[in-house]
This record gives C-alpha cells, structure tokens and sequence, in this order.
C-alpha cells in the first residue's frame, strides 16, 4: 500500500520506519528535508518529501502533526490532494502552557472534528491517538493481550478499511460512532498522556482493551 505521513516528528517517523518495514511504499513529509538525513540512514525505504509529495503518494495519508501546526501542515499538503482520501487523524490537541497536559479543546469539538471540516472532501478517521508511537504497528508486544484500538469517523467505508488494516497488525477494533466522537478519544488520550506524565514518563508501553463479562 502507498502510505503518506504529514508531520516528520517522533511519531511520524516512527510510523514511516514500521510502515515500511510491514512492506508499505512510505513517504513521509516534511517543511525541512534535511532534519531527517539522519532518519533515513536508519529508515532507507522511506522515502522524504514535501508535505505535498506526502499527500500525493499516499492512498491513505496518516496526520501525524503537533496540533498547533495541523492546519498549515495541510494547508502546505493541499488539500485538493487530499481529496476522496482516507486521512487518519492520529493528533492530540495538547496545550502544555500550565507546565502540564491538557486539552486545547473538548466539549464542543475535538481536534478530528477540526480536520474533517478542514478536508470536507476527505475521509477522516480517528485512530491511533491513544497509545505511544512504539506500538501503533507493534500492538501484540503487549502483555495480556493484544490491546484494542477506539476508532471514529463519518464514513462506513473509510472505518471498516483502517479497522481491517490494524486488525491486520494485531489491533482489536471498536468503532466508537461518527467523527464527533473524538470528543470521546482525546480525553481518553488524556488518560495515557497523564499516567505516563505522573511517572516521568517512567510509564510509556501502557495500552487500553475493552473486556467484556462472561455470561449473561
């Protein structure tokens, strides 16, 4: 599968190394090509280009960006290139200005709400904002159990094709209902972001499954 990513961090980079690795055709994009020569040395396959070349190689584009930055890093992708494509929304809309990690918005929207009305001619989905980066293609590392993986979005379609994609890699899936339901998946990610923060980031391969109660 041809897999762009916007957003040339750890996560994204992370994601482009694990993505090529499964045998996946990666570009990764990015406003500084020369920040990641050091990546690619590790990473050969990945290929590194413009946020644009990102959203034009990808048949699904993984956002993998700051939220500050979001909006630019798509608006740089074009979102004409974008357009009738399954996007994954992976960010956290993270403010860190009282020393510790909170929302930026809740209640009334969320981050994947922000993206989709960004990219009315996109499939977004949420996915993958709920765990480290280590452990987005590498679920069954866990203990117990492959843990599960909350997902959302407007389109049947675009859920059921990441929903078998990640299923393919050891995920369980629950599909948590329409994008609005990121409403729901970034205070859960709050819930990991803080447990690794009270730890000093001590406590990092921390994951969330669903159980259900045998019987009746």
């Amino acid at each position: 599968m041809n897999i762009g990513i916007i957003g040339s961090g750890i996560v994204g980079q992370k994601l482009a190394a694990d993505l090529a690795q499964h045998g996946h055709s990666v570009t990764i994009g990015t406003r500084e090509p020369a920040k990641l020569a050091e990546f690619k040395l590790t990473a050969p396959d990945v290929q590194i280009g413009s946020n644009a070349d990102a959203a034009t190689h990808g048949e699904i584009v993984l956002l993998a960006t700051n939220w500050g930055g979001t909006h630019n890093a798509l608006e740089l992708a074009g979102i004409s290139h974008l357009a009738g494509k399954i996007v994954v929304d992976i960010t956290n809309p993270l403010d860190f200005s009282s020393g510790k990690p909170a929302l930026a918005l809740g209640w009334n929207t969320s981050a994947g709400e922000q993206v989709q009305a960004w990219l009315p001619q996109s499939k977004v989905v949420k996915a993958l904002n709920i765990v480290t980066a280590d452990a987005m293609m590498n679920p069954q590392s866990y203990i117990g159990g492959s843990p599960d993986m909350f997902i959302a979005g407007n389109d049947a379609d675009a859920k059921q094709a990441i929903a078998a994609w990640l299923e393919g890699v050891g995920w369980g899936i629950v599909d948590l209902g329409d994008i609005a339901q990121s409403r729901l998946l970034e205070p859960l990610a709050m819930i990991w972001i803080t447990h690794g923060f009270n730890s000093g980031w001590k406590i990092t391969k921390h994951a969330f499954k669903l159980l259900n109660k045998s019987g009746s």
